[in-house]
């Protein structure tokens, strides 16, 4: 066998070849076009003016201004350390005259809600864009900002503790009726909603408690909201209560405050739902000729000249006495047919629920209404204006009226 081998030289040079070929990604890589700084910055800018308060928003606006050629770009963010943020819409980008030259801007909007009070940091944001060179070469540069401090005030003291820093609060609070003045059985609906700029959905109040021993509340589920705009978020609320009172008597929803704190004007506000009475039409209408007292007013003549003898019949017949007008009252209400009874046991027969209510309302004001017999009213109500819409046992709730007026005696 004959072995051929290539002179020493020779294979040194093709080792130099090889090293060469294995080298030329670095060698370009090391030989990047230089980026002049002055080409390309990214800072981060926060507006002056008075310091903070814990939880108030701060906008943000992080800004690359570059004289150069880009084709792609990504811009990391730091870790957010004792900040919320919300990103206010998508990037832009844009031609300016910056310096007296035309150069390309690049701008994201951001709002922070710092978490603590203090002198708090936001770190550095990097840019990493990839530019064209002046031969159509590609290379990859990172262009990062100063990090930025921002003094933040604490959280002052409010009243009730609710704290809402807001630029803006705008709020309504409708009924769908007059509450004052319900038709006997109706279910009124109230509707708050409150609107607040620069405020995150998470941040604004929780409901109010709208309830009562006379009243029935149901509250429907709450919606939350929020609209990105580049001046801040724009938050809302919206609440709603279907109310009805459970006696006939008129009730009173007290006003309710949510304290806030208006950023633009540096003061504390609130916002104040007015207080309300909540009462059946003909409860007021009715109350005052209703009942053994009423009878006794609207017969006061006939009463009159019968009381005027039975006087005489007690000064004539010794071992009797005359009666109290309470007394009367009772000896009227026995001796006297009861409408409202028979009301209430015609519509249990019948089925009408609402019908059965307002008779056994009738029935029981003379005593105090239906607070005598709240567990009855209770599953009444909630059969009717409950989310299961059960039937009613109008039968049960029929004896239960009758027989607690029974009980106490008239």
């Amino acid at each position: 066998m004959v072995t051929l081998s290539a002179p020493r030289g020779i294979r040194a040079l093709a080792l130099l070849v090889l090293v060469a070929l294995c080298a030329l990604p670095f060698a370009a890589a090391r030989a990047a076009p230089a980026v002049d700084p002055a080409a390309v910055r990214l800072e981060v800018v926060v507006p002056e003016g008075a310091a903070p308060f814990v939880d108030e928003m701060v906008l943000v606006t992080v800004r690359g201004t570059y004289d150069t050629t880009i084709a792609l770009e990504t811009l990391r963010q730091p870790e957010f350390r004792n900040f919320g943020w919300m990103q206010l819409g998508r990037d832009s980008w844009r031609q300016a005259f910056v310096d007296g030259k035309q150069k390309t801007v690049f701008e994201r909007r951001l709002a922070l809600f710092p978490h603590a009070a203090g002198r708090q940091t936001i770190a550095s944001f990097t840019h990493r864009l990839t530019l064209v060179a002046g031969n159509g070469e590609r290379f990859v540069h990172d262009v990062v900002s100063p990090p930025v401090s921002v003094e933040v005030a604490p959280r002052p003291a409010t009243a009730g503790g609710w704290w809402m820093p807001a630029r803006a609060v705008t709020y309504s609070d409708d009924w769908d009726m007059d509450a004052a003045a319900l038709v006997n059985g109706a279910t009124v609906t109230r509707r708050v909603t409150i609107r607040a700029v620069g405020v995150p959905p998470q941040s604004l109040p929780p409901p109010p408690r709208m309830r009562a021993d006379w009243l029935i509340s149901f509250f429907a589920p709450e919606t939350r909201s929020v609209e990105l705009t580049p001046d801040g978020p724009v938050s809302t609320v919206e609440w709603v209560w279907r109310m009805r009172p459970i006696t006939g008597e008129p009730g009173h929803l007290p006003a309710f405050t949510i304290p806030w704190y208006d950023t633009a004007a540096r003061l504390p506000r609130e916002i104040v739902l007015k207080s309300q009475t909540i009462a059946y039409a003909g409860f007021s209408e009715g109350q005052g000729e209703a009942g053994p007292i009423g009878l006794l007013k609207r017969n006061a003549p006939i009463l009159a000249g019968a009381g005027g003898f039975l006087a005489a019949l007690a000064l004539l017949l010794p071992g009797l006495r005359l009666r109290s007008r309470a007394e009367m009252a009772g000896l009227l209400r026995r001796l006297s047919p009861d409408g409202d009874a028979r009301a209430l046991r015609r519509a249990a027969a019948a089925g009408d629920a609402p019908a059965a209510r307002q008779a056994a309302l009738a029935y029981l004001a003379p005593r105090g209404g239906a607070g005598i017999v709240p567990g009855a009213f209770a599953r009444l109500d909630a059969a009717l204006y409950g989310q299961a819409r059960e039937r009613p046992d109008l039968a049960a709730f029929a004896r239960a009226v009758l027989s607690a007026r029974r009980r106490r005696g008239s």
